[in-house]
């Protein structure tokens, strides 16, 4: 039976929502990578320190050819990281206007002045910047005059309430070790922005007027500064919890890196208001200036509504599962195995019968048009099993697959590749 699967790569990128465009172009290179394993034998080899350390030379001959596919496949998925590694916080970012990531101190005027240009850099880097974009941000008037940068995850402006909130975001409570989640209340984030808060040192200049970070924010009508840690999962797909983390995650480390930031606060500048241990929140003022900073921890569905100011379960983060990486890794693992063993593939033959049938093309293209019409596909399938039944040998199906369906997979691959 032929299975219609969601396929992000067979739409229109120019149809796509800013959530869905985040993963098209890495999803795009991954398949367009995957099609040059199915069809090239030399698109992937092993030196021969490889083949010995990795097996390859006293692997049984009946699995030879799908032992060193699997090895070429995966070895290649997971050395292409790109887009993979900051796509969490694109996804929150993307997901509230003013909301941005990868916020450095030193870059602090230029989000505050620019918020939809910084947006926009942070999402689609330099290369998607206009011109002109880059030009605003080369010929920027500040300077920075600090000493220690630091750069945040994620952050909002809250226009309405004169607030900016910034976010050091953790995947789950159990991510980053021990020093890890230690090292983000200590000197290494959150400590730095104390300690200039705390000692009032100039860190912006524009023209002849110098600035220090509390100074900076008032000129931009800011009144309050948010910092937070915020953890997302617990170790399943669930929200994480305050209580999660303390049963399985690193709380305790949590806890001595807030112990050692009150501390650190403490001084004639700083009037701390509360300081709550156990739940990882501390809120301070400064005698010289108005300006009011809260510092804690977050926790699953409390980063999203700290941040947008509005209910946004974070586990709508996890709701893009879509079927391309996980079906073209399949299909390309079975047809590079076969590829290997008898220099053909049912990848190979679709991509010559293309070549030579016409009507075939005319089918193949009304398939894309359409972003895989499920009837289009049976008809597809029927019309190649119909016409070229002896070319799709069955040595040419894996073990256990049904001919039809496995064609229908293979097309759909093809067809997010062709988009």
């Amino acid at each position: 039976m032929i299975v219609k699967r969601n396929l992000l790569c067979v739409r229109p990128k120019k149809s796509l929502d800013l959530g869905d465009v985040l993963l098209y172009e890495p999803y795009k290179n991954i398949l367009l990578n995957l099609r040059e394993l199915c069809t090239n034998i030399n698109a992937k080899d092993f030196d021969p320190i490889s083949k010995v350390y990795d097996g390859l030379l006293s692997v049984p001959k009946d699995i030879q050819e799908y032992y060193e596919a699997l090895l070429g496949v995966t070895s290649y998925y997971h050395h292409s990281q790109g887009g993979r590694g900051k796509y969490i916080e694109k996804k929150i970012a993307s997901s509230f206007d003013t909301c941005t990531l990868d916020i450095e101190l030193s870059k602090l005027p230029l989000w505050l002045e620019y918020p939809d240009l910084h947006k926009k850099k942070g999402l689609f880097t330099q290369q998607g910047l206009l011109p002109e974009e880059k030009k605003t941000l080369r010929l920027s008037q500040w300077d920075w005059l600090g000493n220690r940068d630091v750069t945040t995850d994620v952050g909002s402006i809250i226009k309405d309430e004169k607030t900016i909130v910034l976010v050091e975001l953790k995947n789950r409570i159990d991510s980053g070790g021990t020093a890890g989640r230690r090292e983000i209340w200590t000197s290494e984030k959150f400590g730095i922005f104390v300690e200039y808060l705390k000692t009032n040192q100039k860190l912006f200049r524009k023209g002849d007027k110098d600035f220090s970070l509390a100074e900076l924010l008032k000129d931009f009508d800011i009144n309050t500064l948010e910092i937070y840690i915020g953890v997302l999962f617990d170790k399943g797909d669930n929200p994480a919890t305050l209580q999660a983390d303390k049963t399985n995650g690193f709380y305790s480390s949590s806890k001595q890196g807030f112990e050692f930031l009150k501390k650190l606060a403490q001084g004639q500048t700083v009037q701390i208001i509360t300081a709550d241990t156990d739940n990882l929140q501390m809120q301070f003022n400064l005698t010289y200036s108005g300006l009011k900073i809260k510092i804690g921890a977050l926790y699953g569905d409390d980063i999203t509504f700290k941040l947008f100011r509005k209910a946004f379960p974070i586990s709508d983060l996890l709701l893009l599962r879509y079927d391309d990486i996980w079906l073209s890794l399949l299909i390309t693992i079975e047809e590079r195995a076969i590829l290997l063993k008898y220099k053909k593939n049912c990848f190979t033959i679709v991509l010559d019968l293309l070549k030579r049938d016409n009507e075939l093309r005319g089918m193949f293209d009304n398939l894309i048009d359409t972003e895989v019409d499920e009837n289009m596909l049976t008809n597809i399938i029927n019309y190649l099993l119909l016409n070229y039944k002896n070319v799709f040998e069955d040595k040419l199906i894996p073990s256990g697959k049904d001919k039809k369906e496995y064609l229908g997979d293979l097309i759909q691959f093809l067809c997010a590749v062709e988009t």
